[in-house]
């Protein structure tokens, strides 16, 4: 589980859970974060956006990823 703030593009992450079981358990690079509100008015909802090998670019929540140490 993961803090906004222990997401910085270039690291690497592990999935922890995701509606696609192909993809929980695999490994993947922060590409991008995101905290939006919307509308204005709203809460605000972040998003880390991994590059997966075999999958692409994955959007998920910061608490299902794991963000590893800079040696793994």
């Amino acid at each position: 589980m993961a803090n906004i703030d222990d997401c910085v593009p270039g690291r690497r992450a592990r999935v922890l859970q995701t509606g696609v079981a192909r993809v929980a358990g695999k490994t993947g690079t922060i590409v991008e974060v995101s905290r939006t509100r919307r509308p204005p008015t709203g809460p605000l909802k972040d998003r880390v956006t991994l590059d997966v090998p075999g999958h692409g670019e994955v959007a998920f929540n910061p608490a299902d990823v794991e963000v590893l140490p800079d040696d793994a």
